[in-house]
């Protein structure tokens, strides 16, 4: 958020707490296994996909654009 979309601090925390709300604010499941102890996903990884791209679209970039696009930015990351 800080080198690719340019955000300042205030933004990339606004930006992460609504992330985080929104990914893990409820969970699947409270067990981490099920009866045959296969491990079980906790949280949704649709919600995190979406809730990633919301951030990138909102910060003016395309879901498609490269993470480095060989543009100089002002935050080296």
């Amino acid at each position: 958020m800080l080198g690719r979309l340019e955000m300042d601090v205030d933004e990339c925390i606004v930006a992460y707490s609504g992330l985080a709300e929104t990914v893990f604010g409820e969970k699947l499941s409270s067990f981490p296994f099920n009866f045959k102890g296969k491990v079980k996903s906790r949280f949704d990884s649709a919600k995190l996909e979406a809730a990633v791209l919301k951030v990138i679209k909102h910060g003016g970039a395309s879901e498609r654009d490269l993470f480095n696009d060989g543009a100089k930015r002002g935050c080296r990351t």
